[in-house]
């Protein structure tokens, strides 16, 4: 299916990190809640982090990274 089952509210950003980085980018800053990834060629991507979770919503928006 995915990296999730399901359709849970929030994810653990330990799984959101790794699906950047399987992706080629690499975690190159936090600044408040707020982990800034980078990829040579490619726009960062900005997630907000709350007690160890992330909104679903940025999992689709991952898996359409190409």
């Amino acid at each position: 299916m995915g990296y999730t089952e399901g359709m849970p509210s929030d994810v653990r950003f330990a799984l959101i990190r790794k699906m950047l980085e399987a992706r080629g980018y690499r975690l190159d800053r936090v600044r408040g809640s707020h982990h800034v990834f980078v990829r040579a060629g490619s726009e960062l991507v900005a997630v907000p982090v709350h007690h160890g979770k992330v909104k679903y919503t940025y999992v689709r928006q991952i898996e359409k990274l190409d």
